[in-house]
């Protein structure tokens, strides 16, 4: 019995210290983010955006709309903000409009890139076998 309570309380242990990494690191990232773009729903925009366009998918306003779940009047608002602040840019193709990261928001997302390689290896510096251990208590 006492065996399981201490094997118990070491999956308590394990799962408090992952948890409590995962917020460090997320808070890094946040902090980051919107120490290059500002507000969170800006960093919001302009994440999607540059996440689509290493994709290969580019959001038009109505496809972004769609994605983040934000009504198309505030994000044509949004978007018009990010544009004249220069981190987003509209290219015209054909008949639509595309959102598209300037060479600017670029340029701060690799320089910053190695912070936050190194936030995930913090994270990840443990000695602990993550898939050997039943982390949340799942069988």
């Amino acid at each position: 019995m006492a065996g399981e309570d201490d094997s118990e309380q070491m999956r308590a242990a394990i799962r408090a210290e992952v948890q409590g990494q995962i917020i460090e690191c997320l808070n890094r990232f946040y902090a980051m983010e919107t120490g290059m773009w500002g507000k969170p729903v800006d960093c919001l925009i302009i994440r999607t955006v540059v996440q689509g366009r290493l994709q290969g998918k580019l959001y038009d306003l109505s496809a972004l709309a769609e994605v983040l779940d934000l009504p198309i009047s505030t994000l044509h608002r949004k978007i018009g903000e990010l544009v004249e602040s220069g981190f987003l840019s509209r290219e015209p193709r054909g008949k639509s409009i595309y959102i598209a990261p300037t060479d600017t928001t670029n340029i701060a997302l690799d320089q910053s890139f190695d912070s936050m390689v190194n936030t995930l290896r913090r994270l990840y510096k443990g000695d602990f076998d993550f898939e050997a251990m039943d982390l949340c208590g799942e069988s």
